[in-house]
């Protein structure tokens, strides 16, 4: 058994379970990744050592001195806040509402120009229509009665 524990599949923790039983016993290290434990580091992907009993007992002050009990610790965490200058956040608030102004002016820009095309296109076939049917641009016969252009609309 070449592998780490880590990888086994269930079949190979079957048919090596005698040695595994070994390795765990008396275990010094532990896994950060998936917290299985090891008597060897070799065995584990990201070991970690096991403080031994006696040392885990100890003071805070102890604690932190000892090399092996130092990584178990909780290290707090550095917070970085960003100051930036009242000016320089003037400065990006105003070039974000300008680049949001910009943004709905090309986008009723192109709303115009799709309606602009659309009515153009409308008028286009409505002159192809009354060339092909002969008739007049200010009046529609239908069914004999004379309807004027704008009623139809």
């Amino acid at each position: 058994m070449s592998k780490r524990l880590c990888k086994l599949n269930r079949h190979e923790i079957n048919a090596n379970l005698g040695e595994i039983y070994t390795l765990v016993a008396e275990a010094k290290y532990l896994c950060r990744s998936c917290s299985r434990s090891s008597s060897d580091s070799s065995r584990l992907c990201k070991p970690a050592a096991i403080p031994p009993k006696q040392c885990q007992g100890k003071p805070m002050i102890e604690k932190q001195q000892c090399a092996v009990l130092a990584e178990t610790l909780v290290q707090p965490v550095p917070i970085v806040v960003d100051i930036q200058e009242p000016q320089q956040q003037q400065e990006n608030k105003a070039e974000k509402s300008a680049k949001k102004a910009l943004k709905k002016q090309k986008k009723a820009q192109k709303k115009l120009a799709k309606i602009l095309k659309k009515s153009a296109k409308l008028a286009r076939k409505q002159a192809e229509l009354e060339l092909r049917y002969g008739l007049s641009p200010s009046s529609v016969e239908l069914r004999g009665e004379s309807v004027q252009r704008e009623a139809l609309h």
